[in-house]
């Protein structure tokens, strides 16, 4: 498959030619407050191209980094067939030795990306970057939802550990998957594969307005970078980014950050 016309920055290898592979998922199903991650993969890719392919803070450059961009997922299904077709994906990918790089929409994609890679892989640690626990065993009646992902990802999973956290329901908190930063080297085993998955929302929405569901007190830019550092000494299978609401955030400074962060999350962990 050739590059999407309207592909992230520097993405111009064929998908048998590439080590990293962007995916498009603009699935919006399950929003429960603000609209708009459907609108997601294109703003993230437009955004890119405002920024440098050169990263001061890895060194390195993305125009370096053999990459694909094969566009969107049909998004037009019912929400079961499109999380099926996104794990035959990523399954796919990962098994043909590609790090995937998914484009939400919203978090529920992260279901079909962790069944798609321990599906190829067998074990797998799943980190989430995420202001909310996203543990609800179902939610407006759904077990599947942007609200239990993370409940239905950590039965796919080895090991699940959740980062940034600071909105729950009930006894949530006393659940053993919360961690701070600088607890993921205690956590995370150096010989199982990990998938991250990003909320853009883990960030303070003074960074970053233009997602779902804001929660005030998140990480700083800077802060994720720390983490995207700390996984370098580790076997990042794959990444997914959701809950961009472009909508809400006319200045378009959030795309830019969701860019950002994907620029310098690649160079870290693949560059």
């Amino acid at each position: 498959m050739s590059p999407h016309p309207l592909h992230f920055l520097s993405a111009e290898c064929l998908v048998d030619e590439s080590d990293v592979v962007i995916l498009g998922v603009p699935l919006e199903r399950t929003v429960s407050f603000r609209g708009g991650p459907a609108q997601a993969p294109s703003a993230i890719r437009y955004a890119s191209w405002s920024l440098e392919s050169f990263s001061v803070l890895s060194k390195r450059d993305l125009s370096d980094v053999a990459l694909c961009d094969l566009g969107d997922l049909d998004a037009e299904r019912s929400l079961e067939e499109i999380l099926e077709d996104l794990e035959r994906e990523v399954s796919a990918l990962v098994s043909a030795g590609k790090r995937p790089v998914v484009l939400g929409g919203e978090h529920t994609v992260t279901l079909g990306c962790v069944r798609g890679a321990v599906s190829a892989l067998g074990k797998l640690q799943l980190l989430v970057l995420d202001a909310h626990s996203d543990l609800r065993d179902e939610y407006l009646g759904e077990r599947i939802s942007h609200a239990t992902v993370s409940r239905r990802a950590g039965e796919v999973v080895d090991r699940l550990f959740i980062v940034g956290a600071r909105s729950f329901v009930g006894p949530e908190l006393s659940e053993p998957f919360f961690i701070a930063p600088a607890e993921i080297p205690e956590v995370l085993q150096k010989d199982v594969p990990v998938w991250l998955s990003v909320d853009l929302d883990v960030l303070d929405p003074s960074l970053c307005p233009g997602v779902t569901n804001p929660e005030p007190g998140g990480l700083s830019y800077h802060q994720v970078i720390e983490i995207f550092r700390c996984l370098r000494e580790y076997p990042v299978a794959g990444m997914d980014l959701v809950e961009l609401a472009p909508p809400f955030d006319p200045s378009g400074i959030s795309a830019i950050t969701a860019a950002k962060l994907l620029i310098e999350a690649i160079l870290h962990f693949w560059g």
